[in-house]
């Protein structure tokens, strides 16, 4: 987390002494998704869906030049997925199985926009890199009828070594890092209106027959205080 914030103090430092900057508060609604691919017996044939989460924070507006905008953030993120269908049984064949996972992340986009007066404000259209470290999570599974405790989420740094003796728990990388696209209207009172999304490229999962990517797309709405020079 503190390269993290590093980033975001070196980015606003280098364009701030020659550039109008805007400072502002964004929120909105996310629909995620996983892209898992798996050799385990036990979630092998499992249906992945998309489930409902959301995203607050701060982010900043640095103008450069007439069209173009550097627009970095600091967002708080619930990601996730539910999964369900019939796994292969270890003794008596396919059950029944579901799994419910959730994923608390701190999460630093940086989105190059580029932005064209239309109307009473600007259409803006955009892509960068994003950065995000979970900090917490929760997964609850179940197989044929049969409820088992809730996991607390572990994370693990990529130096440690995946223990799946431990229960109740669910070990996952911390550092989740991909690109996003984002598409939206600024009104000229400062309030912004958009749609993005948000493909993970890190792998995640520290078993070795598992690979967990994350999916993301999400409306946000947000306002822009009038700071610059």
């Amino acid at each position: 987390m503190k390269k993290m914030f590093i980033l975001l103090a070196f980015l606003l430092y280098v364009f701030a002494a020659n550039a109008q900057v805007r400072f502002g508060l964004k929120a909105g609604y996310n629909l995620t998704d996983v892209k898992m691919k798996t050799d385990a017996y036990n979630i092998r044939g499992l249906d992945y869906n998309k489930v409902s989460g959301y995203h607050a924070g701060v982010m900043v507006d640095v103008a450069l030049g007439e069209h173009f905008a550097l627009q970095p953030g600091l967002l708080y993120t619930l990601r996730g997925f539910d999964a369900g269908g019939r796994v292969p049984g270890p003794l008596d064949g396919p059950v029944d199985a579901s799994v419910k996972a959730r994923y608390h992340y701190l999460e630093l986009p940086v989105n190059f926009l580029y932005k064209y007066s239309l109307g009473p404000g600007k259409f803006f259209a955009g892509a960068g890199p994003f950065l995000a470290y979970a900090v917490r999570g929760r997964v609850n599974r179940a197989y044929d009828g049969y409820t088992y405790p809730e996991e607390i989420v572990v994370l693990l740094d990529k130096q440690k070594v995946y223990n799946g003796i431990e229960e109740p728990r669910q070990y996952l990388r911390p550092f989740n890092a991909g690109v996003g696209f984002t598409l939206g209207y600024e009104f000229n009172a400062g309030i912004l209106i958009s749609a993005n999304y948000n493909l993970g490229l890190t792998d995640v999962e520290p078993q070795p027959e598992l690979s967990h990517k994350s999916r993301s797309l999400g409306i946000s709405i947000g306002y822009l205080f009038n700071n610059g020079k």
